[in-house]
């Protein structure tokens, strides 16, 4: 069963783990950067970080620059609802996976995540992820 990581102070990081378990996953949520840190760090397995770029304790992208640093490898899908220019392309600089602004089509991110995991399984020589998707659900956040 692949782990994703949510690191995300919204209330709504909860509803995005139980739809990602709904769909077969492992959830962990952190809701800040140095939280995330510790848990990568522990060694429990993540195969997967879905982020937002502002956290309350660091910069969102301070913390994707700190997570390469230690995991050049591991997949991260920014999700954000401060989209600006300038924070695209730092985080595409730091090769991001995905970068989606809020509110999420879940199905869309379902199958967003579902690819991601897929190709980086490809490129370590695993399995190539699940398949299944459903629902149109909106996920909105405040």
């Amino acid at each position: 069963m692949k782990s994703i990581l949510i690191v995300d102070p919204d209330h709504a990081s909860s509803k995005l783990a139980e739809v990602l378990v709904s769909q077969g996953y492992q959830t962990m949520v952190a809701l800040d950067a140095r939280t995330a840190l510790s848990i990568i760090r522990s060694g429990m397995p993540v195969d997967l970080v879905v982020s937002e770029t502002v956290l309350p304790d660091m910069d969102g992208i301070d913390f994707l620059a700190l997570l390469r640093r230690s995991n050049p490898n591991l997949p991260v899908i920014v999700v954000t609802a401060h989209c600006s220019i300038e924070t695209y392309l730092q985080a595409e600089s730091l090769n991001v996976a995905e970068y989606l602004t809020k509110p999420l089509f879940i199905r869309d991110f379902c199958r967003i995540v579902r690819i991601t995991l897929s190709q980086s399984a490809a490129h370590r020589g695993g399995d190539q992820g699940r398949d299944g998707e459903d629902g149109h659900a909106f996920l909105a956040t405040s």
